[in-house]
């Protein structure tokens, strides 16, 4: 049988002729060697891997600023007190050093190097703990920056760091009890005209009280309501000191040590307060007197001395001396029996006691300068704390509150 074929060829659509002319285009542009879509290239192979820092800081009184970090000897990158902190380093080991920490702050953990692995994070933990900024601290004075300003180290000479940066004179700064606030003898307006009182850290000042052109060597009260300090009167034979006593707020000014019989001359300084805060110590030209905290009971000790201070245990008395035309440091009981501590090549003043009763830190003249020394209890063992050249002086330890 003869098939039947259509009598006409079939229809060809608008569509079918549109796919015939990309078959013949895409045919014709192989055909020539015409340009492909290429796919892109891949990515080159890494070359780095990651360190990822994690630093977690617990305490109080955290420095704000951070701290300093260091890979391989660079140039020290702050980072912060807490966060995160990635850098981009090649494959191998690398070395790691934190510096930069604030006077109260110690690193606890921290890798002294890393590995770092190629296309890969390697997590470091950083840990930091801060105590209370100025616990068990000495805070003292200094020429080491031209006019002497507040400074605070530790109590082994280190981490030694600046208070003020004004440039004006401080004499004798001394913590208070709860470790908030420092008070110190300013030298303004052409003298030691007040006593103030300045935050932990030495940024804010405070007049707290202005009683003559010769206001000094201040003492906290056991509870830090009070500062008992020496003022200048005017007198027949000249300007005397005595000992007067302020409240924390300004308020209740009173002259503590009292007068002598006309026609003599006494000059008083340096109080300190026993540890119960009933009865005070000081220098009446030159001898140790005690006294209430009322102002009764004024005592002669007999005892030759200057600057005195008196044991958190309260059963001794340590206290600048002159021997032999040397001054060196002495203690004495309760009965008022005195004991030699150290013997002075130059002078050796201004004692003051650890919180734990079992050390002293006083200033030594060496060459003329004073420096700032650290002995046991017993006397032995003096350490000079820090290698400064200029004069170093009027240590005070403080608490550990």
């Amino acid at each position: 049988m003869v098939p039947k074929y259509p009598s006409h060829p079939p229809k060809m659509t608008r569509r079918n002729n549109l796919g015939i002319a990309l078959l013949l285009s895409t045919a014709v542009l192989s055909a020539c060697g015409g340009d492909s879509i290429a796919p892109p290239p891949p990515p080159p192979p890494p070359t780095t891997g990651t360190l990822e820092f994690n630093i977690v800081t617990i305490g109080v009184d955290i420095d704000a600023d951070g701290f300093l970090l260091a890979v391989d000897g660079s140039v020290p990158k702050t980072i912060p007190a807490n966060g995160t902190v990635s850098m981009s380093l090649p494959p191998g080991t690398h070395t790691v050093a934190i510096s930069g920490l604030a006077f109260n702050c110690d690193v606890t953990t921290a890798p002294a190097s890393a590995d770092v692995v190629l296309a890969t994070t390697t997590p470091a933990d950083v840990r930091a703990s801060c105590t209370p900024y100025l616990r068990n601290a000495i805070v003292y004075t200094s020429q080491q920056f031209g006019i002497p300003e507040v400074m605070v180290m530790r109590p082994d000479g280190s981490r030694s760091e600046r208070l003020t940066t004004d440039q004006l004179s401080y004499s004798a700064p001394v913590v208070s009890p709860d470790g908030q606030t420092i008070a110190v003898a300013w030298y303004l307006g052409g003298g030691w005209n007040g006593i103030y009182l300045m935050d932990r850290f030495g940024k804010t000042h405070t007049k707290l009280v202005g009683n003559s052109n010769f206001d000094g060597t201040p003492a906290w009260s056991p509870d830090g309501t009070k500062i008992a300090f020496r003022s200048s009167l005017h007198g027949p034979y000249g300007d005397y000191g005595r000992i007067f006593v302020i409240n924390r707020d300004g308020t209740g000014l009173r002259q503590l040590t009292p007068e002598v019989a006309a026609g003599d001359y006494k000059y008083d300084d340096g109080a300190a307060w026993s540890p119960d805060g009933t009865r005070l110590v000081f220098s009446r030209s030159g001898v140790l007197f005690l006294i209430n905290a009322d102002g009764t009971g004024l005592v002669s000790t007999g005892v030759t001395g200057e600057y005195p201070a008196w044991s958190p245990d309260g059963t001794q008395i340590a206290y600048g001396s002159i021997s032999g035309g040397v001054e060196g440091i002495f203690a004495m009981d309760m009965s008022f029996s005195p004991r030699r501590l150290t013997t002075a090549v130059q002078s050796d003043q201004w004692p003051r006691w650890s919180p734990d009763g079992l050390q002293l830190v006083f200033q030594r003249v060496e060459n003329n300068v004073f420096h700032l020394y650290k002995m046991s209890a017993d006397g032995s063992g003096a350490t000079r704390l820090n290698n400064v050249t200029q004069s170093e002086s009027g240590p005070h330890w403080s608490r550990n509150f």
